[in-house]
This record gives structure tokens, C-alpha cells and sequence, in this order.
């Protein structure tokens, strides 16, 4: 009994150096000049009405909404667990912004950045133009565009949302008063 619970006190450590293996991200070949103008658009629409049609294009378009931080205007969604997309809306003026989409394509333990304009064109921004009734414009190359982002992952998988579940609900106590037994039961007092 006692070399089985020694053993495991070995062992314990060694399982929570345990490492699990990175993803690899694999970044685009084209330059950032081309990238730039493949992902961004010009939008006839305040920032504000913008990031709106940012968001309903892509729950028309089948995306999982993963974060939306409306200070920085960002936006990350998900599509089919194999396709992340994040959203960057900037201000141009009080009239017109700027729209800068990146995607990337996950396969097991690789996330490849999507670097096909016809992708960006037919997959968003062409959608984005019909929801918002407007006609988007292809930014300048003197343009400023905000930085491409990489799209936030969502809880794919039961244990990950479990796990997740989890440190929000275990309570961190300090106090040894909190965590002490019963001298009667053994039980948390």
C-alpha cells in the first residue's frame, strides 16, 4: 500500500510536466503589401454601423461568434471548427472605415493563414456588400489598414469547456480556516 501511494507521488509530477504539442502556425508567403490589399476594404459607413454588418455577415454566413471586443472593434468567429476568421473594423472618418478580415484554416496541430483574394472577396466581403447595401472599395496602397489579427480559437472540445467550466466555479481559498476537516468526520468543515 505504502510503495503504491510513494509510486504515485512520483509519478504525479512527471504527469503535470506532461506537454502537449503546439500548434504550428504557418504565416502566408505573399508580402504584406499584398495581404493588406486582399483583406481590407474601404466601408461608406461609420465605424459603429460597420462592426454591426461585420457581425450579422458572419452569423449569416454560418460563423460561430468566439469574441467580440467592441473597444478595439475586433471580432473572431469560428465556421465548421476548420475555419477562424477575425475582424478589425477602423475609422477612416465620421462617414467611412476600413475593414480588415484574416483567416486561417486549422487541421491537427497546423493553422495555416488564408492568403487567396478570390477567398476574402466571394467569402466575406462580397456577403458584407449585400448585407450592408453598400459597395465596399479596395483600399489604396498609401492607405492606412489596420494590423491583420490572428482569430481567437473557440472551446472546441468537451474536455476544454469542462476544464474551462471549472476554473470558473472551484473557489481559491488562502485561509487554512476554509479548507480545514472535522476532526469528527474528516469532512470540510
Amino acid at each position: 500500500m505504502k510503495q503504491s501511494i510513494l509510486a504515485l507521488a512520483l509519478l504525479a509530477p512527471l504527469a503535470a510536466c506532461a506537454v502537449t504539442p503546439e500548434t504550428q502556425f504557418i504565416p502566408s508567403q505573399k508580402s504584406a503589401v499584398e495581404l493588406r490589399s486582399m483583406q481590407a476594404r474601404t466601408v461608406p459607413a461609420d465605424a459603429d454601423t460597420a462592426m454591426r454588418g461585420v457581425i450579422a455577415t458572419l452569423h449569416d454566413l454560418g460563423y460561430r461568434i468566439t469574441r467580440v471586443e467592441p473597444e478595439a472593434r475586433t471580432v473572431s468567429a469560428t465556421r465548421a471548427t476548420t475555419l477562424r476568421l477575425a475582424v478589425v473594423v477602423q475609422p477612416r472618418s465620421p462617414s467611412e472605415s476600413t475593414v480588415r478580415a484574416n483567416a486561417t484554416m486549422i487541421a491537427p496541430l497546423r493553422e495555416a493563414q488564408v492568403d487567396s483574394a478570390e477567398f476574402y472577396q466571394r467569402n466575406f466581403f462580397e456577403p458584407l456588400g449585400a448585407t450592408m447595401n453598400r459597395s465596399l472599395a479596395t483600399i489604396r496602397p498609401d492607405d492606412a489598414a489596420p494590423e491583420a489579427i490572428r482569430p481567437i480559437a473557440e472551446i472546441n472540445t468537451a474536455r476544454e469547456r469542462e476544464a474551462t467550466a471549472r476554473m470558473r466555479v472551484t473557489p481559491v481559498s488562502t485561509n487554512p480556516a476554509a479548507t480545514a476537516t472535522s476532526p469528527a468526520t474528516g469532512a470540510p468543515r
